[in-house]
């Protein structure tokens, strides 16, 4: 398991460690199948087992990690059926989170989602893929927040943090990236325009069409 040092600061303690684990699942910094020693993530964050143990349970809850009967902690796997089906829902989800987040839009939101397009851009110029995907997710992320839904946005990243975690297995290619900016620039603009019919549509086609070359290139260990 990977360096989970992280200050402890304005949350509290157990949200904290729940971030910090949930992160690191993820991101495929802990891998599916990995266990998960507490007493190990206790003592790098500087912490009592309790928080931890609150921590653990949230992300039970959330189906990330696996608890055993001999209270064994392992992140759960997911089989490429599991990830096809939430991975539909996802975007059935995120296209009406688009459609209702055009009809709230304002200038700032817009300008917020070209500021992060351009700085996507650099960092394909860049090849630095890893910050081109988080800022990816951040540009996904602004749209979702401006929806004005909350309970759509619990549900999409409930599912997001689910399926992400197999997606940090897929190579990122430049040749992908630049058609994913040219999409979300068409995205930006139905939005801008009030279309939010073609918004979401945009985005479910978008988010299909990168679904489809993950799985094209991405093998699954168990089914």
């Amino acid at each position: 398991m990977g360096d989970l040092h992280t200050p402890l600061q304005c949350k509290t303690k157990a949200e904290m460690i729940y971030s910090t684990l949930r992160e690191a699942i993820v991101s495929g910094d802990l891998k599916p199948g990995e266990r998960i020693i507490l007493r190990k993530v206790a003592s790098e964050l500087g912490v009592s087992a309790i928080p931890v143990r609150e921590a653990v349970k949230i992300l039970e809850a959330e189906g990330l990690i696996e608890v055993s009967a001999h209270s064994e902690v392992v992140v759960s796997k997911l089989s490429e059926k599991d990830f096809r089906q939430l991975s539909d829902i996802r975007v059935i989800l995120e296209g009406h989170a688009t459609f209702l987040a055009t009809k709230n839009t304002n200038i700032k939101f817009l300008k917020d989602l070209e500021n992060q397009i351009s700085r996507m851009q650099t960092s394909i110029d860049k090849q630095d893929f890893r910050q081109y995907s988080k800022l990816n997710i951040l540009f996904h992320q602004t749209i979702y927040e401006n929806c004005d839904n909350d309970h759509l946005k619990k549900m999409i990243s409930d599912l997001t943090a689910r399926t992400d975690r197999a997606r940090a297995l897929f190579a990122y290619s430049p040749q992908r990236n630049t058609k994913s900016i040219e999409d979300h620039k068409a995205i930006i603009q139905a939005i801008a325009n009030g279309e939010a019919a073609t918004a979401e549509k945009l985005m479910c086609q978008h988010q299909s069409e990168g679904l489809a070359i993950f799985l094209e290139n991405v093998k699954f260990d168990n089914q």
